[in-house]
């Protein structure tokens, strides 16, 4: 990738990251937790990374790149339900430090282990029904409350996870593809969201945005297997738009459901 090539993805990553990191944060507490945690899960962060991946490297390279943050995913709801236990009692920078904690424990080993992708699946799918059985009796109930959004220090957030996230950008080609994709997959957003929800709004949203992203972690998840996958028999641009078109319709499909399922509360946070 030329210099130019390497820049412009540290500037789409950073940008898509410092969006999503505020919308959806504005969204959990305006719209509710459940719809926010769904929304966390669509692929603004992995799509942009990888579309260039595709663009600039060997397709089985990708294709393994993209079975290792299927893997990370796995870790990622260990972040979240690491998160929603600690988040009860250890504070917002607490549960935070908690949660990455327990995704590294989860992530490394993760990251050198062989990647089949239907084994990653099923532990996937195994890890967040897990989760979200246990998880349900960890949430604090919930009352509305009209609690305003800061908006500069959120938007500082967003802004410094999107540098972050950058800068990972530009130090991922010394990596091999299973160190790289768990790089890839590491949940930045969900780290920023859950601190901003924290901190503006309380534990209790916080934790249930927690609990709701263990079901918009789906999308991620089946936004890199299906690219991990298609890339083995399609084109590497129809792989790639298919795995997208997945993961987008996966989120609407959960976010429609959630609505109707949980109307709960909603916020006033302009």
């Amino acid at each position: 990738m030329t210099d130019w090539g390497l820049w412009a993805e540290f500037l789409i990553r950073a940008a898509a990251t410092g969006f999503v990191v505020i919308f959806i944060a504005w969204s959990a507490a305006r719209l509710g937790p459940a719809i926010g945690g769904v929304l966390a899960g669509l692929p603004i962060v992995l799509a942009p990374g990888f579309f260039f991946l595709v663009r600039d490297q060997d397709p089985l390279f990708v294709s393994d790149m993209a079975a290792g943050t299927l893997y990370s995913m796995i870790a990622t709801q260990g972040f979240l339900f690491a998160y929603l236990w600690s988040a009860r009692t250890a504070g917002p920078l607490g549960a935070t430090i908690l949660a990455i904690a327990a995704w590294c424990v989860l992530a490394m080993p993760l990251s050198f282990v062989p990647h089949h992708l239907v084994l990653g699946a099923l532990i996937f799918v195994a890890t967040t029904f897990s989760a979200r059985l246990v998880g349900k009796n960890l949430v604090l109930p919930l009352a509305p409350v009209a609690t305003p959004t800061r908006w500069p220090a959120l938007i500082a957030r967003g802004v410094a996870a999107g540098v972050l996230v950058g800068v990972v950008t530009l130090l991922s080609p010394v990596f091999g593809p299973a160190l790289a994709g768990a790089l890839l997959g590491f949940p930045i957003g969900f780290c920023v969201i859950l601190l901003s929800l924290n901190l503006d709004h309380g534990r209790t949203i916080a934790g249930r945005t927690a609990y709701a992203g263990l079901l918009g972690v789906a999308s991620l998840a089946t936004f890199s297997g299906v690219l991990s996958a298609a890339l083995l028999v399609l084109p590497p641009w129809t792989a790639y738009l298919s795995a997208l078109a997945a993961s987008l319709a996966l989120t609407a499909v959960m976010a429609q459901l959630t609505h109707q399922l949980a109307p709960g509360a909603r916020f006033r946070a302009l």
